[in-house]
């Protein structure tokens, strides 16, 4: 039976781990979003993987020569536990597919963890034990939090790990 696995890919390798998987026989999952790059005084759009580092591969277990897997160009282990791949549910890999626009892109928006306006709880960092109100969150995986600090409204930025639902 098919599975979705996850592999851990070298730093910006995606594509090319996704490449060389494919090129094996395996089928592939590399959802992207679309990021603002600035550089050089010059703003332009790209595709990222939204999962950097991560790329699914279907594969039955008791049937494929998944082991090749590790030693694919590109690709640094498949995730396992007990010396046996683990399996991702179906239904993730359905979902993403779901929210993919007409350009094959998952919107940030539409994976969002909190809504807008939404009580959140400061689990890490300077602001630890606050409550704030989520804002959004940025292609950086950053939340935009509105916190009431010091008598006045301030906006701060964390990484999307240092908050949970108040």
């Amino acid at each position: 039976m098919k599975q979705w696995f996850v592999a851990y890919t070298q730093p910006c390798k995606e594509y090319t781990a996704q490449e060389n998987l494919m090129q094996q026989g395996f089928k592939t999952y590399l959802p992207l979003y679309k990021r603002l790059r600035r550089h050089a005084r010059k703003v332009d759009t790209i595709l990222s993987p939204l999962f950097p580092r991560y790329i699914f591969v279907e594969l039955d277990v008791k049937r494929d020569s998944w082991r090749c897997i590790n030693g694919t160009h590109g690709v640094i282990y498949l995730l396992m536990i007990e010396n046996k791949p683990t399996a991702i549910s179906t239904f993730i890999i359905d979902q993403l597919q779901l929210q993919e626009d007409t350009e094959g892109t998952v919107p940030l928006s539409s994976i969002a963890m909190f809504d807008q306006g939404q009580s959140v709880y400061i689990k890490e960092g300077v602001f630890s034990g606050y409550t704030a109100i989520f804002e959004k969150m940025d292609d950086k995986q950053r939340v935009k939090l509105l916190l009431n600090f010091l008598g006045r409204e301030q906006t701060i930025q964390l990484p999307f790990y240092a908050v949970e639902a108040a």
